[in-house]
């Protein structure tokens, strides 16, 4: 019997998870219904709740966070840092060697989301019915071979190429991801989690920053600066990718590396959750419920409208930068600093939204310092005064890349059902695709250097965002009155047991779920 006289706190309420032990097998009355579980490779270690001690939980945390959150960090700095090489490309004469003109820079940033779109459907279907790090590793296998094929490409044509088929295997990464996180980590978790991982895109601007500094010496060589780089990052992947097979487990059941006593703590530890750990069965009504449920749409209309924004600012940072007076070594080297600005910011924001238990509020006020600078940018010209105050005003639209991470933050937290699961994390991925797909075009080559009409348009964004996640926050309050008025009109307690947490019931089905915002 594992005993612990401390209670263990629910996200959004104080439940002891009090119940019989059973550390050998699931109980007789599971063993009877095998589908009350969420699937039978669960159902060995999901026996009749227990209650978790706070030294088993810290224990079980950390041992998770070396094994699994580093591979998943390393993972997402090998994506970010490969799909933002058109990024560092860009005053690296990319546009000069491969001969682009017109709009054909904004179209390798928009064709990279053309695949991530193509890939969503296939790649989350499959995630649900195949081993997820296994999956995983397949995919960024693939696409660090694409990356080091972009070193061959010396034409538009190719780029295209190569950028669409880097997104379409890049598609699989952040669905794998919430699928890994809702696995392994505890909903009180889940906030600060996500954004860490979401941290790398900051990370790979120090990093790449610093890489694609020491590239740009490289010259008079059999290749052009760009493709150096393209051919080290694709490289590297290919190498990761092999990690990721060996190292990184399909779940908590099947990691080889923890004990069987651990691992069925690891699954009794996220029980609260109530979302279920997986279900490789294909549920139609999960579907049904998915597609008419409004909060689904607020997601997918947030992701869209933020990544109109987060988008563009990703492909063309460097070039807003490089007008503010800059040389290409110096923007080069101020990646860095946007990188470290870039982690303050999405670490700040899964703070305050996890201490204050409020994400919807936290993602509002994270909107404004980013629409201040825009307003800086527009109205004051360059020259050679103000050229520091302006990338500070630059540097303050970094705070709307927190968005993106306390949006699926949201989702990770309030979805239960692992079909409905799946199709809103599809939903999620290509409103971020689309809205991805359609940002560099707001920054019309017309317009450069200094992209007014761009930075117009992201004002007008700002509005429309702030005016979703108020929506969004409404839902989800009158969902959980609902909750609580039915619960009262059954005479059942606001205390939750957690039998149902492995049901695979959804979030609307289980009477014990609560939602948070």
């Amino acid at each position: 019997m594992i005993r612990d006289d401390s209670s263990d706190k629910a996200v959004d309420r104080k439940s002891d998870i009090m119940v019989t032990h059973n550390i050998e097998d699931a109980s007789v009355e599971e063993k009877a219904n095998p589908s009350k579980v969420a699937d039978e490779e669960t159902a060995k270690y999901a026996g009749a709740p227990i209650k978790v001690s706070d030294a088993d939980n810290k224990r079980l945390f950390w041992k998770i966070n070396r094994r699994i959150l580093s591979i998943m960090l390393v993972t997402y700095f090998c994506q970010s840092l490969d799909k933002g090489t058109l990024n560092f490309a860009s005053i690296m004469h990319i546009k000069r060697d491969a001969h682009l003109g017109g709009q054909e820079y904004q179209w390798l940033g928009t064709i990279l989301y053309m695949g991530i779109l193509a890939g969503e459907l296939p790649q989350n279907f499959l995630l649900q019915k195949l081993p997820v790090a296994k999956f995983l590793a397949a995919n960024v296998f693939c696409w660090g071979a694409v990356v080091t094929c972009s070193a061959a490409s010396k034409n538009f044509a190719s780029l295209m190429v190569v950028r669409f088929l880097l997104g379409f295997f890049e598609s699989s990464v952040q669905p794998a991801f919430l699928i890994i996180t809702t696995m392994w980590y505890r909903r009180s978790e889940q906030a600060v989690l996500t954004s860490l991982w979401y941290c790398m895109t900051g990370v790979q601007l120090m990093v790449g920053g610093l890489l694609a500094y020491g590239v740009s010496h490289y010259t008079n060589g059999v290749i052009f600066p760009w493709q150096l780089l393209f051919l080290i990052l694709g490289l590297a992947t290919i190498v990761l990718s092999i990690a990721i097979a060996l190292f990184l487990p399909d779940s908590p059941m099947a990691a080889k590396c923890f004990s069987e006593d651990d691992k069925r703590l690891m699954v009794e530890r996220i029980r609260e959750n109530e979302t279920g750990i997986q279900n490789k069965q294909y549920k139609r009504y999960q579907v049904i419920e998915a597609l008419t449920d409004p909060f689904s749409w607020c997601i997918f209309a947030l992701i869209v409208v933020a990544n109109l924004v987060i988008g563009g600012l990703g492909v063309f940072s460097n070039l807003i930068i490089s007008q503010f007076g800059f040389s290409l070594l110096q923007t080069q080297l101020l990646n860095i600093a946007q990188g470290a600005v870039t982690v303050i910011v999405m670490i700040g924001s899964a703070t305050v939204a996890q201490k204050w238990k409020q994400t919807c509020i936290t993602m509002i006020l994270w909107t404004i310092p980013a629409a201040v600078g825009t307003i800086v940018i527009v109205i004051v010209k360059p020259n050679s005064n103000n050229a520091g105050g302006l990338l500070i005003a630059f540097y303050c639209t970094q705070f709307f890349l927190a968005q993106g991470n306390m949006i699926i933050s949201l989702v990770t937290r309030n979805v239960a059902g692992q079909t409905k699961k799946s199709t809103i994390i599809t939903m999620t991925f290509v409103g971020w695709a689309a809205g991805n797909m359609a940002a560099p075009q707001i920054f019309q080559t017309s317009d450069a250097p200094r992209y007014i009409k761009g930075f117009v348009a992201h004002l007008c964004i700002y509005g429309t965002y702030i005016a979703l996640v108020i929506l969004t926050r409404i839902i989800l309050m009158r969902k959980n009155v609902k909750k609580r008025a039915a619960a009262e009109a059954a005479g059942l307690s606001e205390e939750i047991d957690h039998q149902q947490a492995f049901d695979d019931l959804t979030d609307q089905e289980n009477p014990n779920f609560r939602y948070v915002y």
